[in-house]
């Protein structure tokens, strides 16, 4: 896969994201993604001793 390639992928899923996100925005369901966004990052911050 080429770097133009590649550039394309990263901005079309760049696009989609801020899309939900405006969406969300848009129809106050911004606790709804906030929760969401804390459900998935939960586990990758559980381990790390110095996080409350």
């Amino acid at each position: 896969m080429e770097t133009s390639e590649k550039r394309i992928i990263a901005s079309l899923i760049l696009l989609t994201g801020l899309t939900i996100l405006s969406i969300g925005l848009y129809t106050n369901q911004l606790n709804k993604i906030a929760e969401l966004l804390n459900t998935i990052f939960e586990p990758a911050v559980a381990p790390l001793p110095w996080f409350p």
